[in-house]
């Protein structure tokens, strides 16, 4: 009795040992209208005969178990698989094989999916009780950003995890392709960016998709890494030449975050540093040779500061060419204006003889001896007792005429001149 007994009980446990179904994953999360593999198999009493088989999926009021049937995903009778879901399955059809595919998931799949093989006997059924779990990552993309930072700033040389998902779940098939400022980044093809040690160079916004697919994350998140200030620099703004009188600006700037909140100017000259600003920009108004040296600036913010590189002024003098030039200059204009007076008093000088010339009575010209008798009046004669002859010589005529006797030698022009009582 004792053998009997323990024979039974082999033969008992072999009978239930021999009733099994394997699922493989027990959950999967696949991307919405993309397809998905159950992998199953099952096994069964040698003398039993397998009638059905049936893939279900239990409603939502339902146990989640597999005790309770629900929904026909795939039954070995075509007239029982529900409408939601036929022609969408494929079963594989092997022996001791149950392996289902799904195709064209959507958002109203997730749920649990069991197994449920019928044999020929009685109590020949036997439900896989564990089931597959199928979860749809929902579109679009998104980004999210961990860090150790229990303020919520990221800052520089801090590790950061950037990971891609998506409603409901994330798929782990790949490639996975990420992307800062719409640049692919060649190198990351897993849905989690992970940055060891950020920098100011990792400053930018980001956003994922799968590799050779047009779908990316709706939205880009910008990863905002806190920076002291970077690549300080001056530049120089000038009315002119730096001469001496131009204008001249400086101005200090620099890549930093968050934004620069303090400049500081400072100017080196024989040896001797002094702060001379605390703007953004320096200006000189008319620069001098006072203004001559070296100036660098400091930026600073929450973060920390940093120089600037220093750089030289030098104010130079117009050069003695161009006073060389304004005096010449000067000089024309001064001999022609002593040249316009000088031809004035000379123009001025030529008329005034012309003007006396005509304003005199016309000289008479004699050619002949000329006798004139001045005959005076009784009266006359009465009252001039005495009389004053001049003598006049006369250049001798050119006239061809020949000469008389008392034209001969000098000729006299007697002529009265005045009368004296």
């Amino acid at each position: 009795m004792f053998f009997i007994s323990i024979l039974l009980q082999l033969s008992l446990s072999a009978v239930l040992a021999s009733w099994s179904v394997s699922y493989k994953p027990h959950s999967i999360c696949v991307f919405e209208n993309s397809s998905v593999d159950f992998t199953c198999s099952f096994n069964y009493p040698n003398f039993h005969t397998l009638k059905t088989t049936k893939w279900f999926k239990p409603k939502k009021y339902q146990k989640q178990d597999g005790s309770q049937e629900g929904i026909f995903v795939y039954h070995s009778k075509a007239a029982e698989i529900d409408q939601l879901y036929k022609d969408r399955t494929v079963y594989a059809n092997r022996d001791k094989n149950c392996s289902l595919q799904l195709h064209n998931v959507s958002k109203s799949d997730i749920g649990k999916y069991f197994f449920r093989l019928e044999t020929n006997y009685l109590n020949g059924k036997y439900t896989g009780s564990v089931g597959i779990n199928l979860d749809v990552a929902v579109l679009p993309f998104r980004v999210t950003v961990t860090s150790p930072n229990v303020n919520g700033h990221i800052c520089e040389g801090e590790s950061v995890k950037l990971r891609c998902s998506t409603e409901n779940c994330t798929p782990q098939e790949g490639p996975f392709a990420w992307y800062k400022n719409q640049l692919l980044l060649p190198q990351a093809n897993e849905n989690v960016l992970q940055i060891s040690s950020v920098s100011h160079n990792d400053f930018g916004n980001y956003s994922c998709g799968r590799k050779n697919s047009n779908t990316t994350s709706a939205d880009e998140i910008l990863l905002d890494v806190r920076y002291s200030p970077k690549n300080v620099e001056i530049t120089i703004l000038t009315s002119g030449k730096m001469e001496q009188g131009n204008s001249l600006t400086l101005i200090c700037k620099s890549n930093a975050n968050p934004a620069v909140t303090n400049y500081t100017w400072f100017k080196t000259r024989d040896a001797n540093i002094s702060s001379i600003g605390f703007d953004c920009e320096f200006s000189i108004k008319a620069a001098s040779q006072k203004d001559d040296g070296q100036y660098f600036c400091t930026a600073k913010n929450d973060m920390g500061s940093q120089n600037s590189t220093i750089i030289t002024l030098k104010v130079e003098v117009p050069s003695n060419r161009h006073f060389l030039l304004t005096a010449t200059a000067g000089l024309f204009f001064v001999i022609a204006v002593l040249l316009v007076l000088f031809g004035l008093i000379i123009r001025r000088k030529q008329i005034t003889p012309k003007k006396l010339h005509t304003e005199q009575t016309p000289a008479v010209i004699v050619t002949e001896d000329i006798y004139e008798n001045l005959r005076q009046s009784p009266e006359s004669e009465e009252r001039h007792t005495n009389l004053i002859y001049a003598d006049l010589k006369l250049p001798s005529s050119n006239s061809e005429r020949p000469l008389s006797k008392t034209q001969e030698g000098d000729a006299v022009i007697y002529s009265l001149l005045s009368y004296k009582e």
